[in-house]
């Protein structure tokens, strides 16, 4: 069994995380015991050892930087410009549109407060990979999950999504592996 960090929080789900120095995570509700997540981690060893011998490979002769494609400027311009266009078209509204650095995420939304931060490391995006991460989070308003109806909202915004989606997949990988994100 692989050695592990257990991280406790008011989460719901037991999750693994592969951080990019190789490091384990296990990030688990506070009523979880040990021995339940030890099990969770057994259970789960191969997808580990498997994740964790793609992170070596990537790390062993990491694929090249790509130049931002973005300022910082450029691209809090080019995010509230698609912001307000697709709130318009998906009927909603926003209070507040921020940018951060974020390590494992594109975006994210508080929908009740109809709040949106997306990821500093977009500067590296193309156009068409922002416009979806804001589509994305907008959509998070109407639908909190990733349910079929929260997919039908992106695909009804967005009929690419997927290819779009598959492109920060790998430009994720790429800042992973250069420690960008």
């Amino acid at each position: 069994m692989p050695h592990y960090t257990i991280i406790r929080s008011h989460r719901k789900t037991t999750a693994i995380y592969i951080l990019p120095d190789g490091r384990v995570e296990v990030r688990a509700p506070k009523s979880v015991s040990a021995r339940e997540i030890d099990r969770f981690v057994q259970s789960k060893s191969m997808w580990i050892a498997k994740k964790l011998a793609e992170l070596e490979q990537r790390t062993a002769c990491p694929a090249p930087l790509p130049d931002p494609v973005f300022t910082q400027e450029t691209l809090r311009q080019t995010v509230c410009g698609l912001a307000g266009r697709w709130s318009d078209v998906l009927g909603v509204s926003v209070t507040y549109i921020g940018l951060r650095r974020m390590t494992s995420r594109w975006g994210s939304c508080t929908p009740k407060t109809r709040r949106i931060r997306l990821s500093t490391a977009l500067l590296y995006a193309s156009e068409a990979c922002v416009e979806y991460v804001v589509v994305h989070e907008l959509a998070h308003i109407l639908q909190q999950n990733h349910s079929p109806r929260f997919w039908k909202i992106v695909g009804g915004a967005l009929p690419d999504y997927k290819a779009r989606k598959k492109q920060l997949t790998a430009l994720q990988r790429q800042l992973s592996a250069a420690g960008i994100m």
